[in-house]
């Protein structure tokens, strides 16, 4: 009973739902510099979210050079696919500027790395214009 008071207890959160939904919903792998800009959270408490999500084996970490990857873990059982495909329930209208500017974050990625910094001003003005 312990794993899953867990589990809900690290989903009961709206920071932590919103990283996880985003990853779930998205597909792909991220840098924490971009799901922090596309949540406009800073780095260092998404990095916190992502680190509950993965102890709680939700999602998983990919190391590239000195960056990291994060993504969703495949679901191990029944219990946590029925927790993805409530989370896939949520509407997109409530993440859908996080999703947008997670696509724009992820098109300024030189060579599959994350090079715009977390104060550079290129990255103020394209998150501005979306809505």
């Amino acid at each position: 009973m312990e794993r899953y008071e867990r589990i809900f207890k690290v989903l009961s959160e709206e920071k932590r739902l919103k990283v996880f939904s985003l990853l779930l919903k998205m597909g792909e792998e991220y840098y924490v510099c971009e799901i922090a800009d596309a949540l406009e959270e800073s780095h260092y408490n998404t990095s916190k979210y992502l680190n509950d999500l993965k102890k709680e084996g939700l999602v998983k970490e990919k190391r590239v050079g000195r960056g990291v990857l994060y993504s969703i873990k495949d679901p191990e059982d029944e219990f946590l696919k029925n927790i993805y495909k409530a989370v896939l329930s949520i509407p997109n209208e409530l993440i859908s500027r996080n999703m947008e500017l997670l696509k724009l974050r992820v098109s300024l990625r030189e060579e599959n790395k994350c090079v715009i910094g977390v104060n550079d001003p290129r990255w103020s003005e394209i998150a501005k214009a979306v809505k």
